[in-house]
């Protein structure tokens, strides 16, 4: 059996290329609510004009292969590349219960990357983005076998990016009224679309209100139920605070049921009946793999340091709290040590991230004990963490 893709000799029956990965197996048809990310190159006929094939090529690539990392960094797939396009798909294969806010951020994120690449090459790029939101039958093509996505929803978003600016980003009704509350937008009116009898209204997608994982604070509302929930966690917390043992708390629910609700209620009892500092870490589904973000989080938010700051400044920061924190006892408690491993926590390149694979019981003891001493400093705040799943 050959793999259509790389021709490479697979086994029979194997749904994968051991190869290249490419599935074997064809997809039945599905309907799927997806949203479709439409990007079109400006000017790529002017580009063409004077310069070789073969640099034309490799410019387009270059630039096509950063736009692709940024839609699979959001957990968008590629769906096609044709000629001086790119489209992809949020909700197909792996549908998440916020793709279209994950295309909105990857568009906004692919325009700062088209616009720092034109600012290395010089071409004079520049990108136009359509998105839409909606029901769509995807599947495999029987002439190429190629998975893809069909319907008008389809035929929207390329509309939509034809409609758009240079260097915008607009987006359709559905798309808009699922990312209100976490994208800013400007209303561009009614588009009349070639090819639709009805005009399309559609939005700029100007800016995210804050970073993935993070949401606008709604209009306070009257907190109503959860009574039962809120009376439980409040003794354990009270039990905690009296007897100065930590508490882990773990709000678990289904989407949209309260649980953000009900984590901010238990803040502000930490807060105002026991004086708690009250920190915040976000567990991202995407665009991060530094398992330990929610405590960087914690920490980043308790010295008041920013995500990507260089190594030497975050060090500088880590050190001076460290070194006020544990005060005489520092030489003791190793303080160099647990410098190393919150910057490990931070993200940073330190020796744990050089250790071998195959480590020895006692590099993984001494690893384990750097790790143990920053969250015992972590607790020696005054601190009510709350990580919410």
């Amino acid at each position: 059996m050959e793999c259509p893709s790389c021709h490479a000799e697979v086994a029979a029956g194997a749904r994968f290329c051991s190869s290249c990965g490419y599935e074997l197996t064809r997809r039945e048809d599905e309907r799927r609510v997806v949203t479709v990310l439409f990007a079109d190159i400006v000017g790529f006929t002017g580009l063409s004009e004077d310069r070789d094939p073969e640099q034309v090529k490799n410019l387009v690539d270059r630039c096509f292969a950063l736009l692709a990392d940024d839609i699979t960094a959001f957990g968008g797939r590629v769906d096609k590349v044709v000629g001086d396009a790119i489209v992809a798909l949020f909700g197909a294969p792996i549908a998440h219960d916020d793709d279209a806010e994950r295309a909105v951020r990857a568009a906004l994120r692919m325009q700062e990357t088209v616009h720092r690449f034109d600012d290395e090459t010089g071409v004079g790029m520049r990108l136009r983005i359509g998105i839409n939101t909606g029901e769509v039958l995807v599947g495999g093509l029987a002439a190429g076998d190629d998975y893809t996505a069909m319907g008008d929803v389809v035929n929207t978003a390329s509309r939509l990016q034809t409609a758009a600016e240079p260097g915008t980003v607009v987006v359709g009704t559905i798309t808009h009224e699922a990312t209100l509350n976490v994208i800013r937008y400007r209303s561009v009116g009614q588009l009349h679309a070639r090819g639709r009898e009805a005009p399309v209204t559609a939005y700029r997608a100007l800016t995210p209100y804050g970073r993935p994982g993070e949401r606008r604070a709604s209009t306070e509302l009257p907190f109503v139920g959860r009574e039962r929930e809120l009376d439980l966690i409040s003794v354990a917390m009270a039990t905690a605070f009296a007897s100065r043992r930590g508490l882990l708390l773990s709000v678990t629910g289904d989407a949209g049921v309260g649980t953000s609700r009900v984590a901010a209620e238990v803040a502000d009892l930490a807060r105002f009946d026991h004086d708690a500092v009250v920190l915040h870490g976000r567990c991202l589904p995407y665009g991060e793999t530094n398992i330990w973000w929610p405590v960087a989080e914690l920490i980043r938010s308790a010295i008041d340091i920013e995500a990507g700051i260089p190594a030497d400044d975050a060090y500088d920061a880590v050190s001076a709290m460290v070194a006020n924190t544990l005060g005489d006892r520092a030489a003791a408690l190793d303080a160099e040590r647990v410098t190393d491993g919150i910057m490990h926590i931070l993200g940073y390149e330190t020796s744990l991230a050089r250790l071998p694979a195959e480590q020895s019981n006692a590099e993984v003891t001494r690893s384990t004990r750097i790790l143990l001493a920053t969250l015992t400093l972590c607790l020696r705040w005054r601190l009510a963490s709350f990580l919410c799943w």
